[in-house]
């Protein structure tokens, strides 16, 4: 529970998808350790899976596909 930052009244519940950066940079480490490099794009494609998984209403094409290899 915590203030809002822009909106007075009661405390209200949080989330914060704060460990994402951690958890990129050791997919960007297996991507590597497998010979590839993960392009711009496709960074952004997990990146909004780990918002979405917070803000469940966002939608977005995920129809693109690629290897983690």
């Amino acid at each position: 529970m915590e203030q809002h930052p822009h909106l007075s009244g009661p405390p209200m519940p949080s989330i914060h998808p704060c460990r994402q950066a951690e958890v990129m940079r050791k997919l960007i480490g297996a991507v590597a350790e497998g010979g590839a490099e993960l392009a711009v794009h496709q960074y952004l494609m997990i990146f909004l899976k780990f918002v979405q998984a917070v803000i469940p209403t966002i939608e977005y094409d995920y129809t693109r596909s690629f290897s983690m290899s």
